[in-house]
């Protein structure tokens, strides 16, 4: 069986795009057929590629794509449907046409025979390692839904997290947005105007006047150059990222800042013990979540010494002494881990040290948005009293001069 991308129309002459499962073009054109759909396009996916939408568009699931797809299959799961019906549901659910496809992807491999764990995998839908690692540990212990359930509150919980991180910026990038408006529309039209009126009095506009007016000049003179140069700039910070080197280097820097490597640290390791505990309550074993949870981290500093951790455990060595090697995490997660390897409630354990961090990300986060934002108005108040003061000193100097 093949997943297939097809843009058809109906008999009102409407147009529909989705994804069907059938063995060959054909029968997908007469599956369309009995729907009473007229096929425009019928795309199979390319073996070993990603997700194949219409007009060959390939795409992955993101990570709002992947929480929505996830919690799909933790309640058609937990009502008892199969995995096949759950995830034909889904693929004829209308969500989106990425989830879509996805869906129809993992059903093709499954109908062929192959596990769920492993139909996602092939589905190069962009599941991440720990994501089939708890599926597969499911499927040993019997209890697949927990484990969506599991993986969907996860998701959903790093989601919220991402949301919450981006909602603190919105205020002081517009704050800042507004300002830089502001300042340029006293430089480009305001200002000028008051040193015309300087040039017909014949008088010598105040230093800091001149200044903005040099300023003012230089911007108008050259703002295609300029425009194009922070765009140059943006685009080769983005691309120059993307080299491990750079990269590392870049993450080094960023580590050795006091409040920004603090964040970071806190980050990494929340998103670590949380997927650590999701794959370990999932009954996989310590080596195999250990080494799924590495897939996490960004940093590549962090991940080697995860994967230190990784072979230390498999030698033989304790979860908890192994932490030892992963400078991310603190000492009273190392501890609250030994408490539950002595207990066997290491998955129990690990999710309690997850939220320990978690909490403290959160402080730390709320006291860095209340520093910034204060910091950040008297950063722009400066700026723009400086060009109103340079706007205002030759009428106070014209003033008093008729005076």
């Amino acid at each position: 069986m093949r997943a297939f991308a097809y843009t058809a129309f109906n008999a009102e002459g409407q147009r529909k795009r989705g994804t069907l499962v059938a063995e060959s073009e054909a029968q997908a054109a007469d599956i369309l057929r009995g729907q009473g759909l007229f096929a425009e396009d019928i795309i199979a996916k390319r073996q070993g590629g990603g997700l194949t939408l219409a007009r060959g568009r390939r795409t992955r699931l993101n990570a709002d794509m992947r929480a929505v797809f996830t919690r799909q299959m933790a309640v058609l799961l937990s009502s008892d449907l199969s995995a096949e019906m759950a995830l034909e549901t889904i693929r004829a659910s209308g969500t989106s046409p990425v989830i879509e496809a996805a869906a129809a992807e993992a059903k093709a491999a499954l109908m062929d025979g192959q596990p769920l764990s492993v139909s996602l995998d092939k589905a190069n839908a962009g599941f991440p390692r720990f994501y089939i690692a708890a599926v597969r540990a499911g499927e040993t212990s019997g209890d697949v839904a927990a484990v969506f359930e599991g993986l969907a509150e996860y998701l959903e919980t790093v989601g919220a997290d991402r949301a919450q991180l981006a909602t603190a910026l919105i205020y002081p990038a517009f704050v800042a947005a507004v300002s830089l408006l502001v300042c340029g529309i006293l430089m480009v039209n305001v200002a000028p105007e008051i040193a015309a009126m300087f040039a017909v009095s014949g008088r010598e506009l105040p230093p800091l006047t001149q200044v903005v007016m040099a300023i003012s000049d230089w911007i108008q003179a050259h703002w295609i150059a300029l425009a194009i140069g922070i765009a140059a700039s943006i685009t080769g910070l983005v691309f120059a990222l993307r080299v491990p080197s750079v990269r590392d280097r870049w993450h080094g820097i960023a580590l050795s800042l006091p409040v920004i490597g603090r964040l970071l640290r806190l980050s990494a390791a929340a998103q670590y013990l949380r997927t650590l505990a999701l794959v370990i309550s999932s009954r996989q074993t310590v080596v195999d979540a250990v080494t799924s949870a590495s897939d996490v981290l960004v940093i590549r500093r962090f991940r080697a010494e995860a994967l230190d951790l990784a072979e230390a455990v498999r030698s033989g060595e304790s979860l908890s002494q192994g932490l030892t090697r992963m400078s991310l995490i603190p000492p009273v997660c190392r501890q609250l881990i030994d408490a539950g390897e002595k207990s066997a409630r290491l998955g129990r354990m690990t999710e309690r040290a997850a939220v320990l961090v978690e909490t403290w990300l959160t402080n730390e986060r709320k006291r860095v948005s209340a520093l910034i934002d204060p910091l950040l108005m008297m950063i722009v108040g400066a700026l723009v009293l400086v060009i109103v003061l340079a706007i205002l000193l030759p009428i106070f100097d014209l003033q008093a001069s008729v005076g």
